[in-house]
């Protein structure tokens, strides 16, 4: 992916790059799409100062939400966001008021469950979850809206996406849980993995 200098005065938002986003129309494969640069890096022989893309830039603000999970054995970070506009973030942890893993260990550990099955045994919403609840508590439409999720969705949160309206889903990691991925492209969800595959 190659970069384009903008002249002063010219508006980049413009002269978008249809390479920049390698999405899947219904129907069709998750294409993968790597990070071109770090945030604000500085060309070695121009010296000039890149803005990240918008891809990158929510991505980014995703995996900093996802530091705040309270989960013992992945942390997820997760956006909402409406024509480039911040709707709702949540990360994975247990439900306001109550204690957490880092507090009282992993339930699901304690019982041996593998990754990506049993989900009803955890005390702890996934970050998808919590950042549709802030939608709803604050009253934020999220209809038409692109999630930004530092991990698959499992497939109750692939439901939940799907019934919300959910038209997009940029996720970085891998999550054992290829019926979510079945489920979203049935119903038409564009999927886009970003950056690099695992954890």
């Amino acid at each position: 992916m190659r970069d384009k200098l903008f002249t002063t005065g010219e508006n980049p938002e413009n002269n978008i790059n249809p390479d920049e986003s390698r999405d899947r129309p219904p129907g069709g494969p998750v294409h993968e799409q790597m990070p071109g640069r770090l945030p604000f890096a500085v060309c070695q022989s121009c010296g000039v100062s890149h803005r990240p893309g918008w891809d990158q830039y929510f991505m980014d603000i995703a995996l900093v939400v996802a530091s705040r999970s309270t989960c013992l054995r992945r942390k997820v970070g997760a956006l909402i966001v409406k024509d480039r506009r911040i709707l709702a973030s949540g990360y994975n942890g247990a439900p306001a008021g109550l204690k957490h893993c880092l507090e009282i260990g992993c339930l699901r550990e304690q019982q041996g469950v593998p990754a990506g099955e049993r989900h009803e045994l955890c005390r702890g919403l996934h970050a998808e979850q919590n950042a549709l609840i802030q939608a709803a508590v604050y009253g934020t439409a999220i209809q038409g809206a692109v999630y930004y999720v530092t991990h698959q969705p499992c497939v109750m949160c692939a439901k939940i996406m799907i019934n919300a309206g959910i038209q997009k889903v940029v996720f970085r990691g891998d999550y054992p849980d290829p019926l979510a991925l079945k489920l979203l492209e049935e119903a038409g969800v564009v999927l886009t993995r970003y950056g690099p595959g695992g954890e």
